[in-house]
């Protein structure tokens, strides 16, 4: 069934000393047996894993992408191979494991522990310790958006009451 059932969760798994995790059967399943390992397009540290129908729609969108913004067809061919020679055709083992490529392990920066997270059509893989960091930086813009919101909320009120006379 290829990236025809929606993932969701996290799970963390060990990675061996061959650069060898337990992809989760149920992320397999919904991917299906070819799995498209790829740095993630946002430079944050992570892989991403589509299906083959995923890797071919992605391919789809950068090339949409690079056209929409006039690139010639050379830049767009650049642009397609900088994404292929980038990503790696991983299939699962018998059991279940899969061997991410050294070059990917160096990216994401892997150590023992991977956290695998099901993102709808795809999945992401993260570094523990990556992972930890970039949520802790995500709380803290969202609580400064938080706290800029209740200001101008504040500042709104405060205005409105001057108005009024209150």
């Amino acid at each position: 069934m290829d990236g025809q059932t929606s993932m969701s969760g996290r799970q963390t798994v060990l990675m061996d000393q061959r650069g060898r995790i337990s992809f989760p059967a149920a992320f397999r399943y919904a991917i299906g047996e070819a799995l498209y390992t790829s740095p993630d397009a946002g430079n944050r540290g992570f892989l991403v894993v589509r299906s083959e129908k995923g890797y071919d729609a992605e391919l789809e969108r950068i090339k949409q992408a690079f056209i929409a913004e006039g690139c010639d067809d050379e830049d767009v061919k650049d642009e397609l191979r900088d994404y292929a020679k980038d990503t790696a055709r991983i299939p699962p083992d018998k059991n279940g494991r899969i061997t991410i490529p050294e070059q990917l392990i160096a990216y994401a920066g892997f150590s023992d522990k991977v956290v695998v997270i099901g993102v709808g059509d795809y999945a992401e893989l993260w570094s523990e310790e990556r992972l930890k960091t970039y949520e802790a930086e995500r709380e803290e813009l969202r609580a400064q958006r938080r706290a800029k919101k209740d200001r101008e909320r504040k500042a709104k009120l405060a205005a409105l009451a001057a108005e009024s006379g209150d």
